[in-house]
This record gives structure tokens, C-alpha cells and sequence, in this order.
């Protein structure tokens, strides 16, 4: 047993290099300014989402109670006397504004009459990232529905004075509720799904990089050992093949946890932005159902979550150190790796656009069979309450990593390590 934790503390230092601590430090870092930097972010475009610039041409009671209307609904108006949209779009005073109202001469004369009013809506862009865009289109939708409101409460009015306005527009009062997992809450379902996307996009983004960090580094341990020919040297010496075996996989093993640790942490704290934005606008109430129906995922999600990329990198530990072995030198891992990418791109890219339930039988056995797919899709399996699921993936992963680790030690037991090429180097 000496010998044993004198391998594994001998491999943990040779894994647990400064530059592994400087990449999971950094880790941690940029998940944790992400998430600040997307709340930070997001309440300065919550502040900046009530902005409109408004061009009045009309001058009428109708335009300027429009105006008051939209102010009395939260909006912060910013009315200019430039005549010409071009002009205003370009003036430095609105270069931070993305939201322009154009009301044109005759509006409410043409109501009167009978014709539909032009009301010009016009978005300026200043970049493309997801936040502006999204915002931007809310906001836009957002206030089209508002002033086209109003305009049919002054049309309802004009036409009928008796006639309760605000009735005749609406009769209907929606009562949206969404199940999850069997279980039922009254919330809107745009709030749903914005919650619902904010997680489950995320997480396997994060955990992609994180394998393939995770399974570089076991190659280039045992590349570079058999590069030097220090491996021969091991193999020569009275040890038992077996407990080289472990002794490595035991301190990967290690090195995965504190990856996997670092990994939640990081996803917490960076979430913790990521939600605040999805729930912008949400009652406390809509939060509670949101929390109800699972898809703000608890704690003990999480540990679950966190136990299914533990025993995925398990995995990815143990086909990358069958992998190094294959390797000829440290140069050759970028080729020899190439069988573990091409698993981890279908498992991570095809549960983002299709449903595996849903999908042709060979598809989902295809998907299943590759142990990756459980850890990427345990975040919607947790907020759809299938733990059981969750679990059982675990079990399956757990039990790719004993086949995987059964063939390293066959592979170690004999005298095919030290011969044995890549199928992948050039001829």
C-alpha cells in the first residue's frame, strides 16, 4: 500500500503541474467575471431598455397624450425637434440609443378618418452580441404592442364614448401555466423558457473544454513517459503493472474531481449572472413557480449534476490514457486525440438541436452508448425531474470507465504497450 500512494503522490505531481493550477484558477476566474460582467451588464441595458427617442411631426392631443402615455408606462422619452429620422439616428446626443419613434403629420386626422396610422419604428444597432439583440427585440415588440393599445383605446373612444375601451380591446385574460416534470405552475411561458435556456445552453460549453483539458493532459503524461522511454524504466522495475495502472488513473482521478469542483463552482457563480438576466421582469411569484417547477436548479441539483461531469471526465480520463499509449510523442497527441473529439462533438452538438427521445432508435442508441451524452444532458434531465435518468447515466458511465480501465492494465500486463503505434500516424 506504501508503494501504492507513493505512485499515486509521484503521479499527482507529475499531473498537477503549475500550468494545470494556472488553467483551473483561470477557470474560475472567467466564469466568475462572465457572471458579473453579464449582471453588470444587464441592469445597465434594463436602464437603457427604457429609452425612446421620439420624433413628433404630428403636434395633435393625440400624439402628445401618446407620449404622456408612454412615459406614465415606465418609459424614459426623449423628445427632439429634428426634423428629418436621418438626421436623429446620426445626432451624437442619441449615439447610445437604439430605439426611434417617428410620429408622422396627420395621425390623428387619419384615425378620425377611418385609416390606420403609420407609426415609424426604427432600431439602431451598435453591435451584435446576444444581449443587444435580444433586448433590442423585446424592446421593440414591446413597444409596438404599447402604443398599438393605445391607438385602439382613442379609436374605441372616438367611435363609441359609452363603450368600456379597455374591455372591448381585451375581454380575454390569459392564465398561461407550464408543467415540467409532471409538475404545474402559473407562469408565462417566454419566462419559462428564457430560465430554461439560460441553463441548459451553457453548462455544456463549459464542460466540452473542460474534458478536452482534462483527457490533453493524461495523453501528454503518458506520451511524454513513453516519448522519454521512463516508461520502459517502470515497466522494468518489480512493481505490479496493475498498480501502475491504478496509481495513474487514481491520481487523473484526483485531478478530475478538483476539476470537476472547480467546474460547478465556476457554472454557480456564473449562472448567478446568467439567471438574473433570463428572470429580468419576473415577478417574485414568477420566480417561485420557475423555482417550483425545478428549472432554477437547486443545490442538490447541482450535486448531481456535479457527480455526472465527475465520472464523465472519469471517462474521457480513461480513453485518453489508452490514447497517450497509442501516442508516439507528445507532437502526435493532436492526431491521436481525434477519436475522443469526434465523441465528444456528436454527444455535445446533437442534444442541442434535436430531442433524443424523439429521435430514430439508432440515433438515440448512438447518443447513449457514447458516455459523454449523460453529462451534457443532466441539466435538462435535473430541471425535467429525471433524476432516475441522471443516476442511471452515471451507473453507465461508471461502468465505461471499468472496461476502459480493465483494457489499459491488459494493455500494461504485456509487451504490446511498448510496440504498440497509432493507427492514425502517416505511413
Amino acid at each position: 500500500m506504501n508503494i501504492f500512494l507513493v505512485l499515486v503522490k509521484k503521479e499527482i505531481k507529475e499531473l498537477l503541474t503549475r500550468q494545470l493550477l494556472i488553467s483551473i484558477a483561470a477557470m474560475l476566474l472567467v466564469f466568475y467575471v462572465i457572471g458579473k460582467v453579464v449582471g453588470t451588464q444587464h441592469k445597465a441595458s434594463e436602464a437603457r431598455n427604457s429609452d425612446v427617442v421620439v420624433l413628433d411631426l404630428d403636434g395633435s392631443a393625440l400624439s402628445k397624450s401618446l407620449i404622456g402615455r408612454l412615459s406614465g408606462a415606465g418609459y424614459r422619452v426623449k423628445k427632439t425637434s429634428i426634423p428629418c429620422i436621418d438626421t436623429a439616428l446620426a445626432a451624437p446626443e442619441f449615439k447610445d440609443d437604439g430605439l426611434f419613434m417617428l410620429i408622422p403629420a396627420g395621425l390623428q386626422k387619419g384615425l378620425d378618418a377611418g385609416r390606420k396610422g403609420g407609426i415609424g419604428f426604427y432600431s439602431k444597432f451598435t453591435n451584435f452580441s446576444a444581449s443587444a439583440t435580444t433586448v433590442t427585440a423585446s424592446k421593440i415588440r414591446r413597444t409596438i404592442t404599447r402604443v398599438n393599445d393605445e391607438l385602439s383605446v382613442y379609436v374605441l373612444r372616438k367611435r363609441s364614448p359609452s363603450l368600456d375601451a379597455g374591455f372591448a380591446r381585451e375581454p380575454l385574460a390569459a392564465l398561461e401555466f407550464v408543467m415540467v416534470g409532471g409538475k404545474l405552475e402559473q407562469v408565462s411561458l417566454g419566462q419559462a423558457l428564457a430560465s430554461i435556456q439560460s441553463q441548459i445552453f451553457f453548462f455544456p460549453v463549459a464542460m466540452f473544454f473542460i474534458v478536452i483539458l482534462a483527457a490533453q493532459m493524461v495523453m501528454t503524461s503518458v506520451a511524454s513517459e513513453k516519448e522519454n522511454k521512463t516508461l520502459e524504466t517502470l515497466l522494468s522495475s518489480p512493481l505490479d503493472r496493475w498498480m501502475l495502472v491504478v496509481s495513474k488513473l487514481s491520481a487523473s482521478a484526483l485531478i478530475a474531481g478538483a476539476l470537476s469542483g472547480a467546474y460547478m463552482l465556476g457554472m454557480r457563480s456564473f449562472m448567478s449572472g446568467i439567471t438574473a438576466q433570463a428572470a429580468a421582469g419576473a415577478a417574485l411569484p414568477a420566480q417561485a413557480a420557475l423555482a417550483k417547477l425545478g428549472l432554477i436548479i437547486a443545490p442538490s441539483g447541482y450535486l448531481l449534476i456535479g457527480l455526472s461531469v465527475l465520472f464523465c471526465i472519469l471517462c474521457a480520463l480513461s480513453i485518453a490514457f489508452i490514447l497517450g499509449v497509442l501516442s508516439d510523442s507528445v507532437k502526435s497527441i493532436q492526431v491521436t486525440i481525434m477519436p475522443l473529439m469526434m465523441l465528444l462533438m456528436l454527444s455535445y452538438i446533437l442534444p442541442l438541436f434535436i430531442d433524443i427521445n424523439a429521435a430514430p432508435l439508432s440515433v438515440r442508441l448512438l447518443l447513449y452508448a457514447i458516455p459523454f451524452t449523460h453529462a451534457f444532458t443532466a441539466p435538462q434531465n435535473v430541471m425535467l425531474h429525471n433524476n432516475a435518468q441522471v443516476l442511471w447515466g452515471i451507473l453507465y458511465q461508471a461502468g465505461v470507465f471499468a472496461v476502459f480501465v480493465t483494457l489499459a492494465g491488459k494493455l500494461f500486463s504485456g509487451e504490446l504497450l511498448l510496440t504498440l503505434k497509432s493507427p492514425f500516424k502517416k505511413a
